[in-house]
């Protein structure tokens, strides 16, 4: 019985976008950064610091009133900030790519998923920040929205090194000698 040989896997090809999902996803990026900074600014507070009562405030002209607290204010104000930092990060790569003439189809879903990205590391810093770096007795009235913004935004922009100085961090300090063997484990 001969013995198969596994064959080697088909060379990567690269794809590159058509010029109508280049127009769409420039025309996506120009949305969100739109929709971002539209909100940001929409929730933004008017007096700093902020009173611990509920405020209204105003998002699509009005028409759609909403009541914040101060600390719910603070997590939408994380959220975007975080979107808007990884907005730039994906934007400005997708106008490296075009231009260079490089932009290819396996890069679709980290563009589509960054923002996302971004938002949920900036949320991680955020929880870290408030919940060792802040007294616990101080509310959101002893906060400003400027710190809070720049941490939330500097974790979306950076969240590609966040992540990985953060598991090199915990790989660190949770290091094992003897990990169990596992099935099918994931190499890096």
């Amino acid at each position: 019985m001969a013995a198969i040989q596994a064959q080697p896997p088909a060379p990567y090809t690269v794809n590159e976008m058509s010029r109508i999902v280049q127009l769409i996803f420039g025309s996506y990026m120009v949305a969100l950064n739109i929709a971002i900074i539209y909100l940001l600014v929409a929730i933004w507070p008017d007096k700093i610091p902020l009173v611990d009562s509920p405020e209204s405030v105003n998002l699509f002209f009005g028409r759609v009133p909403i009541v914040l607290s101060p600390e719910v204010r603070f997590l939408l104000i994380t959220i975007l900030a975080g979107a808007l930092g990884s907005y730039i990060h994906a934007a400005t790569s997708f106008v490296d790519f075009i231009g260079n003439r490089q932009f290819v189809k396996s890069w679709t879903w980290w563009y589509l998923l960054r923002p996302f990205i971004g938002v949920a590391l900036a949320l991680l810093v955020y929880f870290a920040a408030r919940g060792g770096l802040i007294s616990a007795s101080t509310g959101a009235n002893g906060l400003s929205p400027y710190g809070v913004a720049a941490l939330s935004g500097m974790a979306g922009l950076f969240s590609k090194q966040a992540t990985d100085k953060l598991r090199e961090v915990f790989e660190t300090l949770f290091k094992t000698d003897h990990p169990p063997e596992r099935n099918d484990k994931l190499t890096n």
